[in-house]
């Protein structure tokens, strides 16, 4: 038995790799659940938004009310 990956589209499918096998063989396709298939797009959707959000950064105060290094280091 070879497992493989493929593509669905449009009632084809695509394999990812190469197979050695005879034409006309008789195969076996397994679909996931679309509820799974949802669920990891929403995962990899909400996953980008965090790290664009961790890349762009908070405020989180500070301002001009801090000393500067020479107010702070009178010499």
């Amino acid at each position: 038995m070879t497992k493989v990956k493929g593509i669905y589209r449009g009632n084809t499918i695509e394999l990812l790799e190469p197979v050695r096998a005879k034409d006309g063989i008789e195969v076996e396709v397994i679909f996931p659940e679309l509820s799974k298939v949802k669920r990891d797009q929403s995962f990899e959707i909400a996953m980008k938004k965090e790290l664009e959000r961790m890349e762009k950064g908070f405020h989180l105060g500070g301002g001009p009310y801090y000393q500067s290094r020479d107010e702070l280091h009178e010499r």
